[in-house]
């Protein structure tokens, strides 16, 4: 896994292992893939959440006092 995926990417690769837990008859296998499904949900929900919390977070700019 990379962290250098972005929120859609992580979401599309959620997806493809949600497809392949659902196709797979090894149980083992079926786990990894829910498991890397969840892992790339709840990486995508980080970021997401991480953009929202720098949108919402004010700007100040500092200045030195000249007079």
């Amino acid at each position: 896994m990379t962290n250098a995926l972005t929120p859609e990417e992580c979401l599309d690769r959620a997806r493809m292992h949600e497809q392949l837990a659902a196709t797979t008859a090894d149980a083992s296998a079926r786990m990894m893939h829910q498991a890397m499904a969840a892992e790339f949900r709840r990486r995508a929900e980080m970021a997401i959440d991480s953009v929202r919390q720098a949108v919402n977070r004010p700007i100040v700019e500092l200045c030195r006092n000249v007079a």
